[in-house]
């Protein structure tokens, strides 16, 4: 299978993957790719119960994935896809010292 990155940056007009697939509005520039480490998991628990799970790391939601469901409004493939939940996670950085920094600059002791 080839490697959707090549393409993006040897097709320039679209010819292989066409400007408005989802990978070209998630990603229009592979050279700057969106602030985000994303992946996808399928599954199919048989009786029909299959699906995609998404998920992704970002230090901004706004430049990170809100910036990229934005491109992605009104695309193509949109018609075939169905969101049953979500969610937003925190995970914080290995070490103590992102709690002074979160929680420091609400007291203002930071």
């Amino acid at each position: 299978m080839p490697d959707h990155r090549e393409h993006v940056a040897t097709d320039p007009n679209g010819r292989v993957t066409p400007l408005d697939s989802h990978v070209r509005l998630a990603a229009p520039d592979r050279r700057d790719p969106p602030p985000l480490v994303r992946r996808s998991y399928n599954y199919d628990r048989g009786d029909g119960d299959s699906g995609l799970i998404f998920s992704c790391f970002q230090r901004d939601l706004a430049t990170g994935f809100e910036a990229v469901q934005k491109r992605l409004e009104g695309e193509a493939m949109a018609k075939y896809i169905l969101t049953t939940g979500g969610g937003y996670f925190f995970v914080p950085p290995p070490g103590d010292t992102w709690i002074d920094g979160l929680f420091g600059q609400a007291t203002g002791n930071a």
